[in-house]
């Protein structure tokens, strides 16, 4: 007889019957404890900057309300609670032409000559924003891919170059203005602003370099004492690396006067070690840990080949979860909301000829997420792999419980937890089902019994007694 490995031996006690095993067997801890609060939740998001508002404004309007309310909208929809803004910068380039496309390109600069002010030309991601705060989405943020193009050593806002030394008190007030103007002019809440888009990379597009020393100067001797002038509440958001690390951001949290001006860490969840490489996309992020900070997942995606399956849903639920359950990850946002052509880099994709749209498993899987783990919510204690190829997730929010399943196996698996009420409504997305309401499951001796259907993400929503 071959030798059982501890794998084998959970694969075994989680077929059997949950009371019928072993009085000899060692009891595991239950897989999640209600009353072990861990972070909180500031929400789930994606974006619909480079004209992606545009492009989705282009369809019949019946169409357009489907789209956001499919990405918005807790009742029809995914849920997503933010929205992630590209900070124009006019698409400037070296010669004075501009980069891009009227289906994938730059924003108007607010500043495209120093101390000239312009507050039109974002009407899309404003009418965005405004719709999806319609539908429970209040919450905005903005990001800069690169300042306007007179700040910048190289006088364009492609191919990175840096922001000069005598503009960074420039780009300090420029941020401050971003934020107040567009309530001022727009009635638009901007809840954090984000100096860096990738400060790691050039691009073909509108991008910029900075070291984390460069940061930590412009947040400590100009970010920090512009906002404190402007008394400004929104978040300053600081990292978005291309890869998921620390470096922008470490020299700023090693440094007490430049730490207390920074809000949020935060970095993107790509990699160069194949697009399914899950380890390469996450991980510990002990500086911003130690320091208080939260760390928010603001961008991830790949390039690759449309995968509208179960497959792909997967995935992205099973990275999702690690970045919340095993990095305690506050915010996590997909890249583009809504993009043209067939690709993964959108949960939801337009057909700018036949003037439709097509959904993908991956916006149900983020929405069985984002749709009933609310900002305001808080992670508790799970074990993150209850059972083999199982992972659990669990929030808290006043009376209201929510716990998340993703189960790999290609059977069906039985997940016992300990039930914080009487009953769950039980919401699936699998190979045939999109956030489908599958019915009410009943708690017995202080424990629920989940059934968990093949290949699938499973929430569910309790009331706390």
């Amino acid at each position: 007889m071959p030798m059982l490995t501890k794998r084998h031996l959970l694969r075994i006690l989680a077929a059997a019957p949950f009371a019928a095993r072993s009085a000899h067997a060692v009891a595991a801890p239950p897989p999640i404890d209600w009353n072990d609060l861990q972070q909180n939740i500031d929400g789930f998001g994606a974006s619909a900057a480079f004209h992606q508002a545009r492009n989705l404004q282009t369809l019949p309007k019946e169409a357009q309300a489907e789209v956001l309310d499919l990405l918005f909208s807790s009742e029809k929809g995914a849920g997503l609670s933010i929205t992630r803004n590209v900070v124009g910068d006019g698409g400037v380039i070296e010669d004075g032409s501009q980069w891009g496309k009227p289906f994938n390109g730059p924003t108007p600069s607010i500043e495209p000559k120093k101390g000239v002010w312009n507050w039109k030309g974002d009407e899309e991601q404003v009418w965005f924003m405004r719709e999806a705060a319609k539908r429970g989405a209040a919450r905005n943020i903005g990001t800069v891919w690169s300042p306007p193009f007179w700040m910048k050593d190289n006088k364009s806002v492609i191919h990175g170059g840096h922001v000069t030394a005598e503009h960074y008190r420039d780009y300090a007030e420029y941020l401050s203005a971003y934020v107040r103007g567009y309530k001022k002019h727009h009635g638009i809440d901007i809840y954090g602003i984000s100096p860096t888009n990738e400060p790691d990379i050039n691009q073909i597009y509108s991008s910029c370099l900075w070291t984390g020393e460069e940061l930590r100067a412009l947040v400590r001797d100009h970010i920090a004492p512009v906002f404190a002038r402007d008394k400004l509440a929104a978040k300053l958001i600081l990292g978005e690396h291309s890869h998921w690390c620390e470096d922008p951001y470490a020299p700023s949290l090693a440094d007490p006067a430049a730490a207390a001006r920074v809000d949020i860490c935060a970095a993107h969840a790509y990699t160069d070690r194949g697009d399914e490489a899950i380890p390469y996309r996450s991980g510990p992020m002990p500086l911003a840990r130690a320091a208080g900070k939260p760390v928010w997942q603001t961008e991830t995606s790949t390039a690759a080949k449309n995968d509208a399956g179960i497959d792909d849903g997967l995935f992205w639920a099973q990275l999702l979860h690690t970045h919340v359950v095993e990095n305690q990850v506050s915010a996590w946002f997909y890249w583009w909301a809504i993009a043209y052509g067939n690709g993964r880099g959108s949960l939801i994709n337009l057909d700018l000829e036949k003037k439709t749209y097509s959904t993908s498993k991956r916006l149900f899987a983020v929405g069985n997420f984002a749709r009933f783990v609310r900002p305001g919510f808080r992670r508790v204690a799970t074990r993150s792999e209850a059972a083999p190829d199982v992972y659990l997730a669990a929030f808290k929010g006043g009376k209201t419980c929510v716990a998340v399943a993703i189960n790999k196996n290609t059977r069906e698996t039985v997940l016992p937890f300990p039930a914080p009420g009487p009953l769950a409504q039980c919401w699936r997305t699998s190979a045939t089902e999109e956030l489908a309401a599958v019915g009410t499951l009943a708690a017995a001796d202080g424990m629920f019994s989940a059934t968990l259907a093949p290949r699938s993400i499973t929430s569910f929503v309790m009331g706390a007694e």
